[in-house]
């Protein structure tokens, strides 16, 4: 597994105007306001996103597409048909042959669509340099 803690310098850049955004989720009849900073994955269901903060969980009746046109792909990426999520809190990549993955705390990975797997290498590569 290819161990990502080190976080460059142009990111931490970006990241100061990264904190301070906001993403509104309209979770059952209302709108919540969530930092996208503490957003750590969003998972696709049908026409429902879970958006996984550090804390807690939200369920919008939003689709993932969504989602993915509105947050900003210097540090969401999609990994599968179902999974969209935030490089700063992967802990590492486990690339394998048929099986590959996004590892984050509390031992929870993420699956690698086969076609996306490059991309995401090259966009994780990018970063770890």
């Amino acid at each position: 597994m290819k161990n990502l803690d080190h976080i460059p310098n142009r990111i931490a850049v970006k990241n100061n105007e990264y904190k301070k955004k906001q993403i509104k989720l309209h979770c059952s009849n209302k709108l919540v306001s969530v930092p996208i900073e503490k957003i750590v994955r969003l998972e696709g269901d049908c026409n429902y996103t879970v958006v996984h903060t550090q804390t807690q969980k939200y369920i919008s009746a939003r689709t993932l597409k969504h989602y993915e046109g509105i947050l900003d792909d210097t540090f969401f990426i999609r990994v599968h048909k179902s999974h969209l999520v935030n490089i700063l809190y992967a802990k590492g990549l486990d690339i394998q042959a048929n099986n590959s993955a996004v590892a984050f705390d509390g031992g929870k990975n993420i699956e690698i669509s086969r076609r996306k797997v490059k991309a995401v290498i090259k966009k994780f590569s990018f970063y770890n340099k």
